[in-house]
């Protein structure tokens, strides 16, 4: 465990680096990011000077899961979605093969090699955005509930981490996933909104196909006093299955490997 949090620390440092040289791409990315929160913002103002409650959320719960989608946005541009894009590409060009000669595990290395430094502005947004909107809602704090956030919220990142490994994981056998990865993005602006304001049939899709509930309706909920314990178990259900069968897959598309030097 420790080899890898060294790695991990090194990974790191090496992404600042990288940062570093090119650091008005950094700046423009900080911007881009800052004028996509307060889009998201202006929506939901737009919304609510006709209402008062959306699907049973109010205003400052909607923030609150606008925090959520926040976070959850710049934990997958962190560290999910570029190693993935790194992976596909190498995969289709041939180039895992330095990869898989790493002296560490295969999938650890093609997870977190990559770091997008500037993400790090989404978290910090998310997490203003949410103190901001508990403290409007005079929310009560206790060590429970914020735990039971940290498990919801860890438990949404293992789902989306397993739904990118195995989207990516395709890439051993056909050559356009990118593609869907755009599909994936356009669907995910729906977690912006809580799962509740969708009929039923769609609602279950974005639960147990597209899993946006996972991550953003559910830790936000268990926040601001919506949480179910149904939920609760069927996140970390959901997450230990996800993760397991994705890790599955990867080591059958990996035996299925070429490589440039076949």
């Amino acid at each position: 465990m420790l080899r890898y949090l060294k790695l991990l620390n090194l990974f790191v440092r090496v992404s600042v680096q990288d940062n570093a040289a090119y650091r008005m791409d950094f700046v423009v990315q900080v911007i881009i990011t800052l004028l996509h929160f307060a889009a998201e913002l202006a929506g939901l103002w737009t919304i609510f000077i006709n209402t008062k409650e959306l699907a049973g959320w109010n205003a400052y719960q909607l923030v609150t899961l606008l925090g959520v989608f926040r976070i959850m946005s710049g934990v997958i541009g962190l560290a999910i979605a570029p190693n993935m894009r790194i992976m596909m590409e190498e995969i289709r060009d041939g180039k895992l093969d330095y990869a898989v000669i790493k002296p560490v595990n295969t999938q650890f290395f093609i997870s977190f090699r990559r770091i997008a430094i500037w993400r790090i502005a989404d978290l910090t947004l998310g997490t203003l955005l949410i103190i901001c909107a508990l403290v409007q809602l005079s929310a009560s704090m206790t060590v429970g509930k914020i735990l039971l956030f940290a498990l919801m919220l860890g438990a949404g990142i293992v789902i989306i981490y397993s739904f990118w490994l195995g989207l990516a994981t395709l890439a051993f056998w056909f050559t356009r996933i990118s593609n869907i990865e755009m599909v994936f993005w356009n669907i995910y602006e729906a977690g912006r909104y809580p799962v509740d304001i969708y009929r039923p049939w769609v609602r279950r899709g974005l639960t147990y196909i597209i899993p946006l509930a996972f991550l953003t309706t559910f830790p936000a909920a268990s926040l601001v006093g919506k949480a179910n314990p149904a939920n609760v178990l069927a996140a970390v259900l959901v997450a230990s299955l996800a993760l397991t069968a994705s890790s599955l897959f990867w080591q059958y598309g990996l035996r299925h490997y070429s490589g440039a030097s076949a």
